[in-house]
């Protein structure tokens, strides 16, 4: 037997899964998805399927059609209970059936019950999303390809927290394609900065595919470049022909893309920066963090405050409590940063948020709380609620890292915080994520938000979301308006959407004008009408489940699957299939699976994903420990058919902390009482030493490595050299990093370079070098330049010297 790779122990059944192919259209920020699964049942009994997948809360699953023997069913939408029990009843009367829903936030399950024997059946999901704008100006589609095991809370009811133990578990299938249309009209560019693209242009339409091959083996991700992003929208998408009178598919919807541009004075704030340091962050994700949290840190403005937490099974403090931006508290925090390590157990998010909550408000300093996670928890609810309760007092903002991130728990305390969610997978460039989130930090709110429509006499409209979306200076505001009007137009009527606001007591509005009826986009579904619907059954659902009966009608007419109802099919055209049906579960809902034998000391357990699947298997994954500090949970030996995987090579990262005692790596401070009782993962932490201050240690220098990133370009060493008042120190490290001399960049200034004036010469000539050489990731190091800017108007100049002419002087030696 093979010591690496994925195999199920002791069995020999082959996987019923055995394709799932996407096809994906993308016309501007929206996209139609059209999903086939293919099973074959190769054994002698009747079996059942069950496949989960992650979906994001901006999709909406609109239709399901079943191929069973050849014979197509079409499934219809009804509440929740009374599609199970459809379902049910058809597979105790020996028919095919299939039954798709929402298990829990943004995990759905789809379910194909009584496959014959020697058969094969075909499952073809429909589904419409609206597309984010990246920090790049880049509208992002991501394709999940794994299914994150989400960490559970001893004491947690979540219904996917256990596994059946009737059901065998089995990995995704290992053939996956993918296949994408885009409409060129203004697109300059197609990329996918997780996977290799084969690309074709024709007829107006943009054709890519994944190249054969490729295992998806994590998230994949595509980028469209349009040549005008933000450019303000309106969509109109007329009503449904002979759809009910009554009902909202009757009616033309309206898609409004507002992008506002305004300009806020840049307030100081409080910085809190919860990292994730479970043991589901080791690897790739730990080091997107570390990457992430030195970036963060050294981009803050003066006179701010800061703190760090990172947070397992407990939670540990970098500081009792906030702290003053200033060049030592800051030295403390990049060696912290750079040893940051997955050292923390399990991943309870609810107890740091409640200290983070509990903190004392600094006056004059807004809270901006950022979250720093892979997403894998299970009381998700609970934490979104924490943070909506709080958000008069916080706002927050998020980053998903890695593949498989719970979307609803990154997007849903974002959206609760009045903040912004960004993702990062492998291959991306974070540095824009991570400044345009701190840039928005730094806005103050738009109060009294609200859009307001100008229409014709005898029309009505319904907004969705009902609640006009938090707003940024240059981020996209999306807003649906359901209209309900004439039924016959004789031509057409002029309309305006406004969007209003107020900023520091000065107000803001956005127009939008449109037309009804409009040109609906080219879509084979009413795609528009789909996503409006799924607003506002979003909106409702919010509420606390009191339109419970609005959301379950507006669901079956508009086909939008809600978490009251579900898509089923049933195939009563043959003769009942005979035989005792056994049921396999392809993907995973729960770390808590065992490992055979129990790992070694230092080991963990969690689920692998897939060779090159769509989903994750619900299978152990053996792993041998990491250096130390040592990182482990224990486990119990496996359920019948676990599934082993080899052990990886220990996860490198660009930022090496020296070897043991480490003792350049920063103290956080633990907070005891507020720990968690033993619990079925323990913490490791308590194993981990703790680090005393070397006070002789040049932290500059540290941050220049650590800064650098994989890439060590200029850009990065520049950004790591700064210091927290925002001046850069004249030396031969500047010197090297600027390609000259510490002789020539000195006889280059025009006045005597020695004290101060060394140091204010080599700010003017760091900032001149930003400005010349980096003019195109001007994005990235412009809260930079502005806290050089605000230190040299500090500063009084020496007799002779005048500031346009050191600028001049620098330019000149920098060209």
């Amino acid at each position: 037997m093979s010591d690496a790779g994925l195999f199920v122990v002791g069995k020999n059944t082959p996987l019923p899964l055995k394709d799932v192919s996407v096809k994906a259209h993308i016309n501007g920020f929206l996209v139609g998805l059209d999903s086939t699964l293919k099973y074959s049942n190769a054994g002698a009994d009747p079996i059942e399927v069950v496949f989960r997948f992650p979906l994001e809360e901006s999709f909406a699953v609109v239709g399901l059609e079943a191929v069973i023997d050849g014979r197509k069913v079409k499934a219809v939408i009804r509440e929740k209970e009374e599609a199970r029990q459809m379902y049910d009843d058809a597979i105790a009367s020996g028919h095919s059936a299939a039954l798709a829903e929402e298990k829990k936030g943004d995990i759905f399950s789809i379910s194909l019950g009584n496959l014959p024997p020697q058969k094969d059946a075909e499952l073809h999901l429909k589904l419409a999303g609206q597309l984010p704008l990246d920090a790049e100006g880049g509208v992002r589609f991501s394709l999940p390809a794994v299914l994150k095991p989400r960490y559970t809370p001893v004491g947690s009811t979540d219904p996917l927290a256990k596994i059946e133990a009737a059901s065998h578990h089995g990995s995704a299938p290992a053939v996956f394609s993918f296949h994408l249309e885009v409409a060129s009209r203004g697109v300059s560019d197609v990329t996918s900065p997780t996977h290799q693209l084969s690309k074709e242009t024709r007829g107006g339409v943009i054709k890519a595919s994944i190249n054969e091959g490729q295992p998806l083996d994590k998230d994949l991700v595509v980028v469209v470049q349009y040549k005008s992003p933000y450019e303000p929208k309106a969509i109109v998408e007329n009503g449904e022909k002979g759809a009910d009178r009554e009902s909202m598919m009757s009616g033309p919807v309206v898609m409004l893309n507002f992008f506002p541009q305004f300009k806020s004075s840049k307030a100081a704030c409080e910085f809190i920066f919860l990292v994730d340091r479970s043991g589901s962050m080791g690897g790739e994700f730990i080091k997107s963090a570390r990457e992430t949290l030195i970036l963060f840190l050294k981009s803050i403005p003066p006179g701010c405050s800061f703190n760090i937490i990172g947070f397992g099974s407990n939670y540990e403090s970098l500081f009792p409590s906030s702290v003053p931006y200033n060049q030592e508290n800051l030295d403390r925090a990049i060696q912290h940063a750079e040893c940051v390590e997955a050292d923390l157990g399990g991943t309870e998010l609810f107890p740091p948020l409640q200290f983070i909550f509990g903190q004392r408000l600094l006056e004059g300093l807004p809270r901006q709380v950022f979250v720093l996670t892979d997403g894998s928890v299970s009381n998700t609810e609970a934490c979104i609620q924490e943070v909506k309760r709080n958000v008069e007092s916080a706002r927050c903002f998020t980053f998903g890292i890695g593949s498989g991130v719970s979307t609803y728990l990154v997007n849903g305390l974002a959206q609760a915080g009045n903040g912004t969610a960004e993702f990062i997978q492998s291959g991306e460039r974070l540095q824009p994520k991570v400044i345009r989130s701190l840039k928005q930090a730094l806005q103050p709110s738009v109060t009294n938000l609200r859009v307001e429509f100008q229409l014709p006499a005898r029309f009505e409209v319904t907004q969705a979301p009902s609640k006009a979306p938090v707003l940024f200076s240059g981020d996209k505001a999306v807003v649906y308006g359901i209209l309900k009007g004439p039924s016959e137009l004789m031509s057409p009527v002029d309309c305006t959407a406004s969007l209003k606001g107020q900023i520091l007591d000065q107000p803001l509005e956005y127009s939008i004008p449109f037309e009804v009826p409009g040109n609906s986009p080219s879509f084979p579904i009413p795609i528009i009408h789909h996503l409006s619907a799924k607003a506002l059954i979003k909106d409702w659902e919010r509420d606390g489940g009191n339109k419970k009966s609005e959301i379950v009608k507006l669901s079956i007419e508009s086909s939008v699957v809600s978490s009251h109802t579900a898509f089923v099919a049933i195939d009563e055209s043959n003769q009942p299939v005979k035989g005792a049906m056994k049921t396999w579960d392809i993907t995973a809902s729960t770390l808590a699976t065992s490992c055979p034998p129990p790992p070694p000391p230092g080991g963990f357990c969690m689920a692998p994903p897939p060779p090159g699947g769509f989903g994750m298997a619900s299978v152990a994954f053996c792993m041998a420990p990491p250096p130390p500090p040592p990182s482990g949970f224990g486990m119990a030996p496996p359920p019948p058919g676990a599934v082993c995987m080899a052990p990886p090579p220990p996860p490198t990262a660009s930022y090496a902390c020296p070897p043991p005692p480490r003792a350049r790596c920063a103290p956080s401070q633990s907070i005891p009482k507020m720990s968690l009782p033993p619990m079925a993962m323990a913490s490791s932490s308590a194993q981990s030493p703790v680090f005393k201050k070397n006070k002789k240690a040049d932290a500059r220098v540290s941050a220049v490595s650590a800064s650098s990133g994989p890439t060590g370009d200029t850009l990065s060493s520049l950004i790591s050299l700064q210091q927290a008042d925002g001046s850069w120190k004249l030396d031969d490290v500047i010197a090297k990093v600027l390609s000259k001399s510490l002789k020539e960049l000195s006889d280059a200034c025009p006045v005597k370079c020695d004290g101060g004036v060394a140091t204010l010469w080599a700010t003017i000539l760091c900032v001149v070098y930003l400005e010349l050489k980096h003019v195109s990731q001007k994005d990235e190091w412009e809260l930079i330049a502005m806290k050089a800017e605000l230190w040299l108007d500090g500063q009084s100049l020496p007799a002779g010297a005048d500031l346009n002419a050191m600028k001049a002087a620098a330019r000149k030696i920098i060209a």
